[in-house]
């Protein structure tokens, strides 16, 4: 619940600028705004400025802009007229073309603030921890997984210096490069007993994240950074520096392989084996299992700590606006995984799920710094405004994709679209939006009872 309260203001900023964009656009265009309200819902607060009434509303979820021309436009669909009345002010009384102005520019805000939210995340710099471009495939501890990394040949340590001609130096880097190229032919570049080889690798699609996925683990040595007060292994006298090579004489050199091993453990107490000084030594340690039948010994382990220091004015504008068209080019993809079998209930959040994805982001960021919360906001942010610019755009009645689709009809048939014509298609669009809105619910129902 904390989540989501601290992600449905961040929320309702996104949609309050969209729809600020489509205020600020029609002023300029000579289109009357009757209403501009912050929140949707029951009008707490409202004042009349000029011909614009201002509302502060109860929900706070965005707002609306409500412009001049919709009582016109309904009367002239009452009488069946040929056209919408023509009126000083009116949305449907200026020329077409300014009317895909308006339109675009609700979604041209959120494009806009997701250059600046990406600048503020060049400008501020971050850090962030991985491992190197180790890997342990999944098919070394799950004997069913018939995985790509397995039909590839991956093997236990090896090194994925470069896919696709991209450098990987990081974990990191191998992740985000797998998990945007799902059903995709890769090659990797493949580092093996200190000879590379030329390996090519599909990854598959999961339909749950829609991303691309080769079944490997991070490889994560068992070098000990800190050991946690009072718990298993510092009571059994585990210290920080220690690297554990093994359990009751299993050899054990990385992470995955170590929780799989107690993951099946039913013994009480285990004979760890460790290197401590360069010295081999043994240590009995009591095995404690959590609430799920996991094993917590207490450790953490060492990884790689990635700065990226931050850039000045110019220079974070260039990163906001080339990290904008990045995002661009991932949505786009990512909107045509729907077409490849991806689940509706996992494409499609609603306002509870982003909010606490927001609020999750934000409160794992702060709990590090400050610096941290934000600018782990300012990238979830980036995300769902150029998601709402697409979105928006698409050519569906209702939507601004909608209006400019009608408007460019116009501008090349030189004459408005009768009104009873644009009624019913706006009947398409409010089914798209129910059924978006249907899923939607059902996904924010799925994710609070999980």
């Amino acid at each position: 619940m904390l989540k989501f309260l601290i992600g449905l203001p961040v929320l309702g900023i996104v949609v309050f600028i969209h729809e600020l964009g489509h205020f600020i656009a029609a002023k300029l265009c000579g289109v009357e705004v009757e209403s501009f309200s912050i929140g949707w819902g029951p009008v707490l607060f409202r004042k009349k400025i000029g011909a614009t009434e201002y509302r502060l509303s109860g929900i706070p979820i965005g707002g609306y802009c409500g412009m001049k021309g919709e009582q016109a436009f309904k009367e002239a669909y009452q009488q069946k007229l040929a056209a919408v009345p023509q009126e000083e002010g009116g949305l449907f009384s200026v020329h077409p073309f300014k009317r895909i102005l308006i339109a675009f520019a609700g979604p041209f805000a959120n494009l806009l603030l997701a250059a600046a939210a990406l600048a503020v995340v060049s400008a501020l710099g971050h850090t962030y921890y991985t491992t190197d471009n180790r890997i342990m495939p999944v098919y070394c501890f799950e004997q069913t997984d018939t995985s790509p990394a397995r039909d590839a040949g991956l093997q236990a340590g090896d090194r994925i210096l470069q896919i696709s001609g991209e450098h990987t130096p990081t974990f990191s880097d191998i992740q985000r490069i797998v998990s945007l190229h799902p059903d995709e032919e890769l090659t990797l570049l493949v580092e093996r007993n200190s000879e590379q080889l030329s390996i090519p690798i599909r990854p598959l699609l999961n339909k749950k994240t829609g991303a691309g996925q080769i079944g490997i683990y991070r490889y994560v040595p068992l070098e000990i950074a800190a050991v946690r007060k009072d718990s298993a292994a510092d009571i059994g006298g585990i210290q920080t520096g220690d690297r554990i090579t093994g359990i009751d004489s299993t050899p054990l050199d990385n992470q995955m392989a170590l929780m799989y091993f107690l993951r099946d453990y039913t013994q009480k107490t285990a004979l760890v084996q460790l290197i401590r000084n360069g010295e081999a030594i043994e240590l009995p340690v009591h095995i404690i299992r959590t609430e799920n039948g996991g094993v917590d010994l207490g450790l953490s382990w060492n990884y790689l700590t990635v700065t990226e220091e931050g850039t000045g004015v110019v220079r974070s504008l260039q990163k906001g606006l080339s990290g904008t068209g990045e995002l661009l080019g991932v949505t786009l993809k990512s909107l045509s995984l729907l077409f490849k079998g991806l689940s509706m209930t996992d494409a499609v959040a609603g306002p509870v799920r982003i909010s606490s994805m927001i609020g999750s982001f934000a409160t794992d960021g702060f709990s590090e710094n400050v610096k941290a919360g934000i600018v782990n906001i300012a990238e979830i942010v980036a995300v769902i405004c150029v998601s709402l610019f697409l979105m928006n755009l698409l050519p569906i009645p209702v939507l601004d994709g909608g209006l400019i689709f009608t408007a460019c009809i116009e501008c090349i048939l030189r004459r408005q679209i009768p009104p009873r014509v644009l009624y019913y298609t706006q009947f398409i669009g409010i089914a798209f939006i129910a059924t978006l809105f249907v899923f939607a619910l059902w996904a924010d129902i799925l994710y609070i009872i999980k």
